[in-house]
């Protein structure tokens, strides 16, 4: 491995010996003076090009450099990564590639080198290279500095047998949203854990969460748990999903989570059968943001004798018409209302139905 605090005091040792400042060695190098400061202070490495140039400038080879000034008697590896930065210099890639694939160098060897490479000179030689000779973890180490489409074509290929979800996960930011998308798909086949796809959603495109969504649920995962995908899925996939949950046995619990994201008309759907099933209310004031103002109204004039006390119309109060509010009221026994249950009501309805409630209050 580069020892980044060897390279850096070596090429402070070759300035210093020059007598220059790091000022003059940045103006003859193209740099900036911090970038002289962060790589003799072991922080940052030059790129290739640039690595080349100091090799240049001092007379020294590019082997001497990545060793901190050892001779020629470096290690087998660290030439090797001399070798194959020469030839990514020289744009020799396929000589590069034929190294790795000959076995005359490791593939250790070029991702290590691959920070200090343009991500299209690095794609010249992984497309070059034996795919055979890339694992899972050797993808990832490479994922930072591979242009997407030769990283989605190394992930695919090595995917084909299996694939680990945390593997997908760390991937995530460096592949495109189709290849992540297909990895999700063979993972899910797999049995994945449906957790780990959730966390996983930010990344994925709509179309590819869709789908996963709704194999999901033929799958037999519950609602609940699929609905923590409603973020980032589509209004048309979570019809689907409620319609085949509706179908086979409504989970209300679950539709309350998936509310916000549904829209009212469906809500109001969903409302008007669960009245066909005797709900409770305490289910439409859980509802009651995400529904039709109108699908509200109706169900409150509607209740039954009982069925609602004020704590519940207090919950419903912001969200149905100050007339059914009042007329609700109006038709319940005020020995029912505490002063704090008016007060609750009070910012919904208008100052002379206030009044109203006020007199009937005092004289229960």
């Amino acid at each position: 491995m580069l020892d980044t605090r060897k390279i850096g005091s070596y090429i402070s040792k070759l300035r210093k010996e020059r007598d220059w400042t790091q000022m003059e060695m940045a103006d003859r190098l193209n740099v900036s003076h911090q970038a002289v400061s962060k790589w003799e202070r072991g922080e940052s490495m030059p790129d290739l090009g640039t690595l080349m140039n100091i090799g240049q400038e001092f007379g020294v080879s590019v082997d001497e450099l990545m060793n901190g000034g050892a001779g020629q008697d470096d290690t087998v590896y660290v030439h090797n990564l001399g070798r194959i930065m020469k030839g990514f210099s020289e744009e020799r890639r396929e000589e590069v590639a034929e190294m790795i694939n000959t076995g005359e160098a490791e593939m250790d060897e070029l991702i290590e080198v691959a920070p200090l490479l343009k991500a299209s000179e690095l794609a010249a030689v992984t497309e070059k290279v034996d795919k055979s000779l890339f694992n899972q973890d050797m993808i990832l180490r490479l994922a930072p500095f591979v242009e997407t489409e030769t990283l989605d074509q190394l992930v695919l290929e090595a995917a084909q047998e299996s694939v680990e979800i945390e593997l997908i996960g760390k991937l995530a930011p460096f592949i495109s949203n189709d290849a992540l998308g297909k990895l999700l798909d063979k993972a899910v086949t797999d049995g994945v854990d449906f957790d780990a796809v959730v966390r996983l959603a930010p990344f994925v495109q709509r179309e590819s969460l869709d789908r996963l969504a709704l194999q999901a649920m033929e799958d037999g995962i519950g609602l609940d748990l699929i609905g923590k995908l409603a973020p980032f899925v589509s209004r048309e996939a979570l019809g689907k999903l409620l319609d085949k949950a509706v179908a086979d046995n409504l989970d209300y619990d679950a539709v309350i989570k998936l509310a916000p994201f549904i829209g009212r008309e469906r809500v109001d759907k969903l409302i008007e059968r669960a009245v066909t099933e005797d709900l409770e209310w305490t289910f439409v004031v859980r509802l009651a943001p995400f529904c039709s103002r109108s699908m509200l109204n109706r169900l409150a004039e509607q209740v039954k004798e009982g069925e609602l006390d004020s704590n519940r119309l207090i919950s419903l109060a912001p969200f149905i018409d100050r007339e059914v509010l009042s007329r609700i009221v109006d038709r319940m026994e005020m020995s029912k209302f505490e002063p704090e249950a008016i007060a609750g009501l009070a910012p919904f309805v208008d100052k002379g139905t206030l009044s109203k409630w006020i007199q009937r209050l005092l004289v229960k």
